[in-house]
């Protein structure tokens, strides 16, 4: 279970900054796990076809052998059928309405796919297999996505499409082509030249997330002086909806002189007209504000600058993680359902070992089958059941309600070390604080 992680964590923490990158208008959850899953069941139409490919192999020798298993058996095909369903998917649904949502869903397509690759991997070669594709491999899917997902955006929003969609494989395809042959061609100086590579590879990311970061679409600002039309004069405000249209002043007395206003002086200018025709004649002779007299202007600022009519302010919501952490939840429950797997092998070892005792006699056998069988089921039933709770913690985390529920299986989570551990303590501390009990109505 912990090579399982091993290769997991990664993949969760690519798919949880991408996800944090994408701030504003957030993709649904449900096309982001369709997105997941169809990575992970790409790799089967990748190894059909990299079956078919295997005859071609002997044609070539040496580096042109190696030349053609890097850039077609493995880059060419991966990158293919990534960017396939990536399209089929996204490319007429409705959310896709920014450019940079094509790097979200190129980026999850492909971590599902590269969870599937590193699972294998590392249960195949250890621990430190693991450790070195954390930072290698899994991390250069997620590149090659970006850059997929970059030209894929592009082409959604910008012309000319069919460019940006050739684009959209060429450049992950030549990436990933020239990342598997600088590393299969065992030359010593094509390693060296392989790790330059990936660094450029890690600025080259960063460069495409910046570069489409400036397009994205911010939410709707809300309008706070909806009913109230008024004028703001530097320190004056002249509410134009009253029936006196009198100045409401918001400097000292000291403030409220004014010289060579349109050719007169003025002394206390916030004086109470008589009758509305009266202020209305008052305000039109003063045709200029620029050169009020402020004696105190290191010492003042105005409490109530009233508000333009154009004036508008963005609606600020309690800052909080809760989104990022419901969308861990929901991965870390896609994971538990996808490890029950694993326990069903219990479950078919009992049936067997049960079957065969019973068929030669064995009792001893149908007794071991029976517990195998047995501890099976509940085992599965066990991480299935926790795998649902997961997914509902994620889902009352987006609603912000039932933060008991919440709290309590976050710390149960606490025990799947170590990235439940993580995800446990962090979910905790989050919705233990102050304001964001207010969010549950606690």
């Amino acid at each position: 279970m912990i090579y399982v992680q091993l290769a997991v964590a990664p993949v969760v923490v690519i798919l949880a900054y991408i996800y944090y990158r994408d701030k504003y208008n957030r993709e649904p959850f449900w096309l982001l796990f369709l997105l997941f899953v169809s990575g992970m069941f790409s790799v089967l139409p990748v190894l059909g076809t990299g079956y078919i490919s295997d005859y071609f192999v002997e044609q070539f020798e040496g580096l042109y052998q190696v030349a053609y298993t890097a850039f077609v058996q493995a880059a060419f095909i991966e990158e293919f059928w990534k960017l396939l369903f990536t399209f089929l998917i996204v490319w007429w649904a409705k959310s896709f309405d920014e450019r940079f949502d094509g790097i979200v869903y190129a980026v999850t397509v492909s971590m599902g796919f590269a969870v599937v690759e590193n699972i294998l991997y590392v249960t195949g070669y250890g621990f430190s297999t693991g450790l070195l594709r954390m930072v290698t491999a899994v991390p250069a899917h997620a590149i090659f996505g970006i850059s997929m997902g970059y030209y894929l955006g592009r082409a959604k929003f910008d012309s000319p499409k069919a460019i940006y969609l050739i684009l959209a494989f060429v450049v992950p395809w030549l990436m990933h082509g020239i990342y598997d042959f600088l590393i299969m061609a065992g030359v010593t100086w094509m390693v060296l030249a392989f790790f330059c590579f990936l660094i450029l590879m890690y600025i080259y990311a960063f460069i495409r997330l910046k570069r489409l970061s400036k397009y994205k679409i911010k939410p709707q600002e809300v309008s706070v002086a909806q009913n109230t039309t008024t004028e703001t004069y530097l320190e004056y405000n002249i509410n134009t909806n009253a029936p006196d249209r009198g100045f409401e002043t918001n400097a000292s007395p000291q403030n409220n002189s004014f010289e060579n206003v349109g050719g007169n002086q003025y002394q206390n200018p916030v004086q109470e007209p008589q009758n509305q025709s009266q202020s209305g004649q008052y305000v039109q002779s003063l045709p200029n504000f620029n050169q009020m007299q402020n004696n105190s202007t290191n010492q003042y600022q105005a409490q109530d600058r009233g508000f333009e009519n154009t004036q508008s302010v963005a609606y600020q919501p309690v800052k909080n993680n809760l989104e990022t952490l419901a969308v861990l939840h929901y991965v870390m429950g896609g994971l538990k359902m996808l490890s029950s797997l694993f326990v069903l092998i219990y479950v078919l070892m009992g049936a067997g070992m049960l079957t065969g005792g019973i068929y030669d006699g064995d009792t001893e056998l149908q007794i071991l089958g029976g517990v195998f069988l047995f501890f099976g089921l509940l085992g599965f039933v066990i991480v299935i059941a926790f795998g649902i709770m997961s997914i509902l913690t994620g889902r009352f985390l987006t609603q912000k309600k039932h933060r008991m529920f919440c709290l309590i299986i976050s710390a149960l989570e606490c025990f799947n070390a170590p990235l439940g551990t993580l995800l446990g303590v962090f979910t905790i501390v989050e919705i233990e604080k102050p304001e964001i009990k207010k969010l549950f109505g606690d």
